[in-house]
């Protein structure tokens, strides 16, 4: 399957030829040209790289920079600045950007740094264990500990594990069926309110009030998902 890039920026003129260009190169590319939008597209595609410029019409790329990494940590992002200070360059690697480049780029300055970091990022992937974000929850895969801010929590290994498929896939419905068959198994044939009990629990240790939960909504008719 090709890499998908998201590609933001408000200068047409630049960002258009580029994915162009891209998509020559085998990649499948998509485009947004404002803050919103460039949201949108992220959740919706789910993309293997983000290309974001640092100023945007509706907000800074630094500020969407920080929403995308509120929300998970793996996805890679290279920033388009025009910006040279270091002070600039220090707080978009400080919000979480891999790689920055400096406008005016050349198309083979940019594409060496497209290959560079999808390479990194398909060797962290490969790794035995990975860290997870979502909001203030951090998971690590290999030692299979959590933590809410700076609180680590006790899961069971049953809470751990559905939280583990939520955390993996951000806003996806999971049906009862599909976390029985994830959780506990084909060959389980208990009732599937056990889920619900499961999740309840795990909505005392995540949720500010369980009773009025935020992360772990309820699609009601459908499931469960993480976030809204």
């Amino acid at each position: 399957m090709p890499n998908k890039i998201l590609l933001v920026d408000d200068e047409v003129n630049l960002i258009d030829p580029v994915a162009y260009n891209l998509r020559q190169k085998g990649y499948e590319t998509t485009t947004a040209y404002d803050g919103k939008s460039a949201i949108e597209a992220f959740r919706k595609d789910q993309p293997d790289l983000v290309i974001l410029d640092w100023t945007l019409p509706d907000v800074q790329g630094v500020e969407i920079l920080k929403q995308i990494r509120e929300e998970q940590d793996f996805t890679p992002v290279i920033m388009l600045t025009g910006r040279t200070a270091k002070e600039d360059i220090v707080e978009g690697l400080t919000a979480g950007a891999d790689d920055y480049v400096t406008k005016p780029f050349t198309w083979e300055e940019l594409l060496a740094r497209i290959s560079s970091v999808l390479r990194r990022a398909q060797q962290v992937a490969q790794t035995p264990g990975k860290r997870l974000r979502f909001g203030d929850i951090i998971m690590d895969t290999a030692s299979h500990r959590v933590w809410l801010a700076d609180k680590e929590l006790s899961l069971s290994p049953r809470e751990y594990a559905l939280l583990e498929i939520f955390m993996n896939n951000p806003r996806r419905v999971y049906s009862r069926d599909d976390l029985i068959e994830r959780v506990w198994g084909l060959d389980y044939d208990g009732d599937t309110k056990t889920v619900d009990v499961h999740i309840c629990w795990l909505r005392q240790k995540i949720e500010e009030d369980a009773a009025r939960p935020k992360l772990l909504q309820t699609v009601r008719g459908f499931g469960y998902r993480l976030g809204g």
